[in-house]
């Protein structure tokens, strides 16, 4: 059988209200796993973290990407940089974790690397005849910054940050994340495929469920958006970084007008960020992909620096820590109950319920990607770089 056969997903192309999901090797496959590699974890662009995390001159922090390990670099002028972090000479992974540096030695034969990413010292390659230190410096990756959040690409000609999240920073940019510093990050090791933790993000029709006792039922609206981006509305006037019954200890947003000052922005940055912004924070989760079957799921949470530095803070954000954990774990646990049922071989495709648009839309994202299709250029393609839904761009914003 030929799973990328257009034919296998004529049900998932039909409007959401006749629509089937995906089949089940779209989740269990090495083989459809690896056109994902190929298609969406290559192109396109991905976020890695927060400039606030690489403050200073000489810090960095190591990032795992599907392509591979990551560093990013803040240099002596304040410049920050991406990089491979792998020495040029053996391969050697050169950085892990996070934290501050005048130079970088490679721990294998002691290259020597300046936070800039040139090559300062090779020991031993003197007499190598028309070694040149200048041509082996690390490996630059494309990278971009909008409102603090930290953005990759490894296509060096595809269209730039702006470009390809077109809309994103008109209807997110009131929220200030360049005045926000990130406060905590955790980390999850996830038993199911990636795309299962980010269409759980994307409705509420779980919420009554699997978070009965928790969160409790949330009801979504629709979001149109232009770029490669989705996003659900939860209407709500209190923020719901808190659990139900609590009350948020923190002001708003300074400035937080409109829309997201009444409620609440679950969005998906495609292929595999949530940026969940409501009126007195943000957090994110970005999935890593292991393999088909494996995510590691990494979560950071957000503040105004104004809130952080009010002298209630430490008290008042226990209550946002536990909300958070509580609910993440409880979608971990079911994404975790999916992936085994899905498993399955009697797993047939189901029907979706009208209160899945937006999975729907992610799922026909991710067919615009993976599948060759005359009439639907594919979405990532440097040559036909479009959408699944046909959109204008919008640039970017700071």
């Amino acid at each position: 059988m030929d799973m990328f056969d257009p034919a296998h997903y004529r049900g998932v192309r039909r409007p959401v209200a006749q629509a089937e999901t995906l089949p089940a090797w779209c989740y269990t496959s090495p083989e459809f796993y690896g056109r994902e590699v190929d298609r969406i974890f290559g192109p396109g662009w991905h976020f890695v973290g927060r400039a606030d995390e690489v403050a200073a001159p000489g810090d960095y922090l190591t990032i795992d990407t599907v392509p591979g390990p990551l560093v990013l670099l803040r240099d002596g002028a304040g410049r920050l940089g991406a990089f491979a972090n792998t020495c040029r000479h053996r391969g050697a992974r050169l950085l892990d974790g996070r934290g501050r540096c005048r130079t970088i030695v490679c721990p294998y034969h002691g290259w020597t690397y300046g936070p800039d990413g040139a090559l300062l010292g090779a020991p031993g390659m003197r007499d190598r005849p028309g070694f040149d230190r200048a041509d082996w410096g690390l490996t630059p990756v494309r990278c971009e910054t909008w409102q603090g959040f930290v953005f990759v690409s490894f296509d060096p000609s595809g269209p730039g940050l702006a470009e390809h999240f077109g809309d994103l920073a008109e209807k997110l940019g009131g929220y200030g994340f360049d005045r926000m510093v990130c406060v905590r990050r955790l980390d999850y090791d996830v038993a199911c495929n990636w795309k299962l933790l980010v269409e759980n993000a994307m409705e509420e029709y779980h919420t009554g469920t699997v978070h009965h006792a928790s969160l409790g039922q949330q009801h979504a609206l629709p979001e149109e958006t232009r770029g490669h981006w989705d996003a659900i509305y939860i209407p709500q006037e209190t923020s719901i970084a808190v659990l139900p019954g609590e009350t948020a200890p923190f002001p708003h947003v300074p400035g937080l007008a409109g829309r997201p000052a009444q409620g609440t922005y679950f969005t998906i940055l495609h292929p595999a960020t949530q940026f969940a912004c409501t009126q007195d924070c943000m957090w994110w989760l970005r999935v890593l992909p292991l393999g088909p079957t494996r995510s590691r799921l990494g979560v950071g949470f957000c503040f105004p620096r104004a809130t952080v530095a009010r002298p209630d803070f430490e008290a008042g954000v226990k209550r946002y820590f536990h909300r958070w954990e509580t609910g993440i774990g409880e979608d971990n646990a079911i994404c975790e109950a999916q992936q085994a049922g899905l498993g399955s071989v009697l797993r047939r495709p189901g029907p979706f319920a009208l209160r899945e648009p937006a999975v729907h839309r992610v799922n026909n994202w991710v067919l615009d990607q993976v599948l060759d299709e005359a009439d639907r250029p594919r979405a990532m393609r440097a040559e036909a770089w479009g959408v699944a839904r046909p959109r204008t761009t919008h640039s970017i914003g700071e």
